[in-house]
């Protein structure tokens, strides 16, 4: 054996190979991912085996090498056929009776290879060549070995024809892409016709060399859009079909990519690819000249007169990330929420009319807690089958759901999950003003509530570095409650403690009692409340940030709901706060022990 100037390239081309299927595991997510690894592996085992094929000198060592060729070569249609419906998005498509038998081909073909000596299918007759630069094998074509080509060259085709199908239904700006991977894949296409006309200079095979530089321009190609790890296809199906306008902006601030949505919209223009943010159509150059910050998702309300009518807009800023963490730039989505706006605004107004009804007579008040109470009903029936269905998909089965498909639906499932907090709360605050919520006082510990309560907490608590400290007095025992009407006042309390608390600050609890009452403190490190705002406190729907871009969620609700629940204990509940220096959420309730109670 020896190695000559043709097989030297054709080691360092299996390197060369090799590298790209390493590198492709950071492209697992991309459609067809899988199947060009397969495809590159196959071009592998070909030229490598060729390579010693014509590296050696002994008549049964090159027949051994040319033999091991077909482990590659039998499978490299199937792998490029099936990375072409991949890449495309059809793979689904294909009846499972055809990929049996696309599939049955190449095993076929590889049995037959490794038994020609005892049968004339694959080669009618067998010769080594001595004429050229080195020793080359030669045969003459059985039946079996032109349905190998056939095959190949239907293969080959096929997949052409679906590559070039995308062109139909992908965007221009990813037209690209396509047009890479299919001068890649031609290559292959033409060197078969060159090697099937016998035209090869030296009897050198052509084809793992071409097989080479066809993969790297199909690798090249394949991961030109790294920004969404999607293809073309894919992102058609996913980014086109949203509503909402969406713009991509990299790291300098210039637009990488947008939808249809964002230019019918007016946020962009067509061909705005590489355009700075300052260069967009007023308000939206200064609007979106602003950065997310890294890690978290921004987002903010903003009002706009636009041909002559005021608009209001929801924008949401995310900071994209590579896979080591790296920030890539941004995607901007923005969402016309006027409608929402002014229905909010019809609600704000119903509701105000409702509370002046409510205290100019008890009977109005009755009818809108009423009326909260079966619109909460109405509403839980649908939203608990969105839920539901949403945890189904998330149950399903592995690899039905891509990353991003999971995510979506988990957002769906947690939004629906908070809506349905909501809506508990106005069923809860409705059936007490109505008085159809009632005690159930059982003997209860109260470091178990305590407890219970905490740990429920602990997560939230955890995502911010807010630090919980329980401080309770270990005489008290059990007392006479309601358990679950006690932890929801606690859970109220220590919930909202939290999310006013900024990152790294701390929350503690203490519980303490005498002989007559026992106390409840929830203390917090967080900014504060003035005096004007204590007095909005403990209302129904009283928020103390009523801006239009609050920065935190919530219905108004919870405090209400403590300050009734605590009135029922026949307790009391108040606050102690100072600008700069935190809040002191307390109530205490009169002490009924239980049966193992001591002090």
């Amino acid at each position: 054996m020896y190695f000559n100037i043709y097989s030297i390239p054709l080691f360092f081309s299996c390197f060369i190979l090799c590298t790209l299927v390493y590198y492709i595991k950071e492209y697992r997510t991309i459609q067809g991912a899988k199947y060009l690894s397969l495809l590159l592996i196959s071009i592998i085992f070909y030229s490598l085996f060729y390579a010693l094929e014509i590296s050696s000198t002994d008549i049964q060592t090159i027949l051994m090498f040319y033999k091991m060729q077909y482990i590659g070569l039998s499978v490299l249609p199937i792998f490029f056929l099936l990375f072409t419906l991949s890449y495309s998005g059809k793979k689904n498509g294909l009846p499972k009776p055809i990929m049996i038998l696309l599939s049955g081909i190449p095993v076929i073909t590889l049995l037959l290879v490794f038994t020609t000596e005892h049968h004339d299918l694959f080669h009618r007759s067998e010769y080594i060549f001595d004429g050229g630069l080195f020793l080359t094998f030669g045969f003459e074509p059985g039946t079996w070995y032109w349905v190998h080509i056939i095959f190949t060259t239907v293969c080959i085709i096929l997949g052409l024809m679906i590559l070039f199908s995308m062109l139909q239904v992908t965007l221009p700006d990813f037209h690209k892409q396509i047009y890479i991977v299919i001068i890649g894949s031609s290559i292959p296409f033409i060197t078969l016709f060159i090697r099937l006309a016998g035209i090869s200079p030296w009897g050198i095979d052509p084809s793992p060399f071409s097989l080479t530089l066809s993969a790297i321009i199909i690798f090249m190609g394949f991961t030109r859009y790294k920004l969404f790890d999607l293809t073309p296809v894919a992102r058609t199906l996913l980014f086109e079909n949203i509503h909402e306008g969406v713009i991509v902006f990299d790291r300098e601030q210039r637009i990488v990519d947008y939808n249809n949505s964002a230019v019918n919209d007016g946020y962009t223009k067509p061909n705005d690819i590489g355009t700075h943010v300052s260069k967009l159509p007023e308000p939206w150059c200064d609007i979106l000249n602003r950065e997310a910050d890294d890690g978290e998702n921004d987002s903010t309300e903003v009002k706009q007169e636009i041909d002559g009518s005021d608009l209001w807009f929801n924008i949401t800023f995310l900071p994209l990330h590579d896979n080591y963490g790296n920030k890539m730039g941004q995607m901007v989505i923005i969402s016309n929420i006027t409608e929402r706006k002014y229905a909010e605004e019809e609600l704000c107004k119903a509701i105000d009319k409702a509370n002046y009804l409510a205290i100019e007579a008890e009977t109005a008040n009755t009818a809108k807690s009423a009326f909260l109470a079966n619109m909460s009903h109405e509403l839980r029936t649908p939203l608990n089958s969105i839920i539901g269905f949403s945890d189904i998909l998330l149950e399903a089965e592995t690899g039905s759901l891509n990353e991003k498909q999971i995510k979506y639906i988990t957002n769906v499932s947690n939004s629906g999950k908070h809506l349905l907090l909501v809506i508990n709360d106005i069923l809860d605050i409705s059936k007490i003003e109505a008085g159809k919520m009632e005690l159930s006082c059982d003997s209860i510990s109260v470091h178990d509530i305590a407890n219970e309560v905490l740990m429920a907490c602990s997560s939230l608590a955890a995502s911010k570095r807010i630090e919980l400290n329980p401080n309770i007095d270990r005489s008290i025992g059990t007392i006479k409650a309601d358990r679950v009407k006690l932890k929801q006042i606690l859970y109220n309390l220590l919930s909202n403690a939290i999310k006013f608390t900024p990152n790294a600050g701390k929350v503690t609890l203490n519980i303490r009692s005498d002989d007559k009452r026992i106390l409840f403190e929830v203390i917090d490190t967080g900014d504060g409340i003035s005096k004007e705002d204590q007095k909005k406190l403990f209302k129904v729907f009283g928020q103390l940030d009523t801006a239009n871009n609050r920065r935190y969620e919530g219905t108004g609700l919870g405090l209400a709901i403590v300050k009734k629940l605590v009135e029922m204990h026949k307790g009391t509940v108040w606050v102690e706060s100072e600008i700069g220096k935190g809040s002191t959420f307390a109530f205490e309730i009169p002490v009924r022990y239980g049966p193992q109670q001591s002090v």
